[in-house]
């Protein structure tokens, strides 16, 4: 357990904001860059995620082709819990399914999914918002700037336009990194919000709100007026729902998918899959909605790496296991368990 914490606070620091930093220096852009990432932390993981998968999948066609067997003897022990389970025990162990050892697996690899997915969420979503301030700080330092340097022997409106291009120069510069495709601000999520901070939480974050700082709060909107003004045009519509659209969906079938690989060729999806298949999607669309873009892109780019890495496997296992019949499954792992018996009872 402390373990445990000590990774989760160690993730949570800002472990994962120096690494998307370092993948930003090297691709410039930040929502390209949380892509490369995403895929690059997939790939590390992904050995222990198709370990559980396929153990699980091996679990399931077998428990699936002793069913027989175990509905035997619930029928001839339905009277007798006892022996039931004494039974029962009986063809677990002769076939050597371990649900302790599956569940086990299966905890290890979502506890270690949960910690990363959680301090990714609280990593990205607190930087998201000193990059969000930093961003619009930069704009109005520029615009102050520029403001001071003007040349006073202009006319006023060349004043104003000398002003407006600078600005305008500078968010092109801050924009290179901070958009992607249509979004205007991957720090903001993909909706109809406009792509700048609020005033009131820069006002805030700057200080401005404190007594005596009326006259500086008032000049600084003024400035926030005129940038946002400049730039925003007639449109501020930071994105259009696209990618949070996206992360619902994508979520849906890669639990479909994963649920279809372990699931034996003829039998439908279990309640437990059925549940799972409705919570995370939802869970998805909750996360994405409160969110910034570059959160919402690992999502995404997790959900496909996922859903391509279970296509990938089943594609295989079906391959592998098309010509085997339930007597040859059983007989298979019957086999491995004597072999082990037998190494057992040579020591």
């Amino acid at each position: 357990m402390e373990m445990l914490n000590s990774t989760s606070m160690l993730l949570s620091s800002n472990l994962w904001t120096i690494i998307i930093n370092a993948f930003a220096n090297w691709i410039v852009n930040y929502g390209w860059a949380i892509i490369v990432f995403t895929i690059c932390l997939k790939l590390v993981l992904s050995p222990l995620d198709i370990f559980q998968r396929i153990a699980s999948g091996k679990q399931q066609r077998v428990m699936s082709a002793m069913q027989p067997e175990i509905n035997a003897v619930n029928k001839k022990y339905a009277n007798d819990k006892e022996k039931l389970n004494q039974e029962t025990n009986k063809i677990y162990k002769k076939y050597k399914v371990n649900m302790g050892g599956m569940c086990l697996t299966m905890l290890i690899t979502m506890v270690i999914t949960l910690v990363i997915f959680f301090t990714l969420y609280s990593s990205i979503r607190n930087y998201g918002v000193e990059k969000l301030y930093s961003s619009y700080h930069e704009l109005d330092t520029t615009y102050q700037t520029a403001q001071s340097e003007v040349d006073t022997s202009l006319s006023e409106d060349e004043q104003n336009e000398y002003i407006v291009n600078v600005v305008v120069e500078k968010y092109e510069e801050v924009k290179e990194k901070n958009s992607w495709l249509w979004v205007k601000n991957v720090w903001k999520s993909d909706t109809n919000t406009s792509q700048f901070v609020d005033f009131e939480d820069y006002a805030s974050y700057m200080g401005l709100n404190e007594e005596g700082k009326e006259e500086e709060k008032a000049l600084a909107l003024e400035r926030y007026n005129a940038i946002t003004s400049v730039i925003v045009g007639d449109s501020d519509q930071n994105g259009y729902y696209i990618l949070i659209i996206l992360a619902v969906v994508l979520s849906f079938l890669t639990q479909f998918i994963s649920a279809k690989i372990l699931q034996p060729k003829g039998q439908k999806l279990n309640t437990a899959n059925k549940v799972m298949m409705a919570i995370i999607p939802i869970s998805m669309l909750i996360f994405a909605m409160t969110s910034n873009v570059i959160f919402t892109l690992y999502i995404i780019t997790n959900s496909v790496m996922s859903a391509i890495i279970s296509t990938i496997l089943s594609l295989i296992m079906r391959k592998r296991n098309s010509k085997l019949s339930n007597d040859d499954i059983l007989k298979k792992a019957r086999d491995i368990q004597v072999v082990e018996y037998s190494r057992n009872y040579k020591k």
